[in-house]
């Protein structure tokens, strides 16, 4: 066990400012990738410039890629895939993720430069990769965990599954520092106003993802089991 002298230094990466808001008082530094890997490892450079990390964790919500999987079903994947290249997660702290989560450890996580949001193409990228999920930061995190010889684990709640399609006034929406615009979704309903029974529906599985997130959060501890089995 740690001391207080002791604590290991981990980074929590996310992509919304209502994942990190999850997280809490966590011994460890968040970095919010807005959707963007690049700018997930810039700010992890940053912290492990200012003192080194001991481990990263990807935590937030995915899409889901494999059938079955519904709003809320927890994910402790055992790699992470980018293009033509493989990241593993830690084995012993995936595990202790995956105990803690219903649906866990059923595959790799797939990471994207851009939103998928048809389930046609959530289909294909099922079927052409193995992958049970997407996220757009995982890759961005993996990659530098892997650089610098860190532990690196995800721990992710599907919010769209693979059969819902997420409406371009979701996508409007999202800001590049994580936060949400609500003015840019209202434009988006007003110019096409069809939208709205779906952007609802995608409200309501970001919000049962968010409260699958918060009690995998406080199952896991303030570490997230890092301190104990890394």
């Amino acid at each position: 066990m740690t001391t207080a002298e002791d604590k290991p230094r981990i980074a929590i990466v996310v992509g919304m400012k209502s994942e990190a808001r999850i997280i809490g008082g966590a011994d460890g530094m968040v970095v919010v990738g807005g959707g963007s890997a690049a700018r997930v490892e810039a700010g992890l450079a940053r912290l492990h410039e200012a003192a080194p990390l001991r481990g990263i964790l990807s935590f937030g919500v995915a899409g889901g890629l494999a059938p079955g999987l519904r709003p809320g079903d927890l994910v402790a994947p055992e790699a992470v895939l980018s293009g033509s290249a493989s990241y593993a997660c830690h084995p012993g702290w995936t595990r202790h993720l995956a105990r803690s989560a219903a649906k866990a450890g059923q595959g790799p996580l797939l990471g994207v430069d851009e939103p998928i949001d048809a389930p046609q193409r959530k289909r294909r990228l099922h079927r052409e990769t193995g992958a049970v999920a997407v996220d757009m930061e995982s890759h961005g995190a993996a990659r530098f965990a892997q650089g610098k010889g860190l532990p690196f684990t995800v721990f992710r709640a599907i919010s769209d599954p693979q059969q819902r399609a997420i409406p371009p006034a979701a996508l409007a929406g999202f800001k590049p520092d994580g936060s949400t615009d609500a003015f840019a979704v209202l434009a988006a309903l007003a110019r096409s106003p069809m939208q709205t029974a779906a952007l609802i529906r995608t409200a309501l599985d970001a919000r049962e993802a968010l409260a699958a997130l918060l009690g995998g959060r406080r199952r896991l501890g303030r570490l997230f089991g890092f301190d104990q089995l890394v």
